[in-house]
């Protein structure tokens, strides 16, 4: 199904079979990009302005060129959607860096893509039973920018594979501290307080509307979580676009809780449904 996606390369629209970079783009030659990647709820790009302010914040982080504004880039994305005519979309949002001068300072001729598939949750199951995931130890560079440089995520990744076969992620740590997972944030349930580490790690759009819900009911303190702390929790959960609110069960060898979705957790995992539900039924993007 995915060869018949219609994707954005760079001003045209084509096949994605036939979707193409040159080989001289320091994207492929230096790993030097930025990405950001959402899904629709109802169709509509779940808060793409955010995401948009994310990616252009990315692209200054590592000094990359980034011409297009907030409005092109979001009529660029709602083009594309428009033109593949899914139930649900993920959409993904590349800048490269374009050509370079010795294939190595860039030329401030960046690349704009924007691949739109159909949208695939993650298994049912990992909500009904939770998932596991194991640490490792990662010192993040510019955790702020979400770049194209993912090969610290895939080493993490198969690092927690070795660890636990049945990791679905890997959380990183900095010197005792749970900073945030490969490709998602992580909150923690405990006395009473759900708790996010506040700084040093992507600013996750998810983990931004859920930490707005938890503010509004007085529950949330944005603060460190020990990696000691982060194992003793009541309850544990990933966020993400993808993952939306993911019950942990297991951190490396430890159980959380009782092993199942905490009450907690299935509460907010309710809230959660009724805010995208909310955001479809309003067929607004914003």
């Amino acid at each position: 199904m995915g060869s018949m996606s219609v994707f954005y390369i760079n001003g045209e629209f084509v096949n994605a079979a036939e979707a193409r970079v040159s080989a001289t783009d320091l994207a492929v030659l230096r790993g030097y990009g930025v990405f950001d990647a959402l899904r629709t709820y109802g169709g509509i790009p779940f808060h793409l302005g955010a995401h948009l302010q994310r990616l252009k914040r990315s692209a200054a982080l590592i000094d990359l060129a980034c011409p297009w504004d907030i409005e092109q880039l979001g009529d660029i994305v709602l083009d594309t959607v428009e033109r593949n005519d899914y139930p649900e979309s993920s959409i993904r949002i590349v800048v490269t860096g374009g050509e370079g001068a010795g294939g190595f300072l860039p030329l401030d001729e960046p690349r704009l893509l924007v691949m739109v598939t159909p949208h695939q949750a993650p298994p049912a199951w990992w909500y009904e039973a939770g998932v596991y995931v194991a640490t490792t130890e990662l010192h993040r560079h510019l955790p702020e920018a979400k770049t194209i440089n993912y090969i610290p995520a895939i080493m993490a990744q198969r690092a927690a594979a070795q660890r636990d076969p049945k990791a679905i992620e890997a959380i990183y740590i900095t010197d005792g501290i749970v900073s945030e997972g490969a490709r998602s944030n992580t909150f923690i349930f405990n006395d009473d307080r759900w708790i996010t580490p506040r700084d040093g790690l992507l600013l996750g759009v998810t983990r931004a509307e859920t930490i707005k819900l938890l503010d509004a009911e007085g529950v949330l303190d944005l603060r460190d979580i020990t990696l000691a702390e982060y194992r003793a929790a009541d309850e544990v959960i990933l966020t993400s676009s993808t993952k939306e609110i993911l019950p942990v069960v297991k951190v490396d060898d430890v159980t959380i809780g009782a092993g199942a979705p905490g009450d907690m957790t299935k509460r907010l995992m309710r809230q959660w449904r009724a805010l995208t539900d909310a955001y479809a039924a309003a067929g607004v993007v914003r």
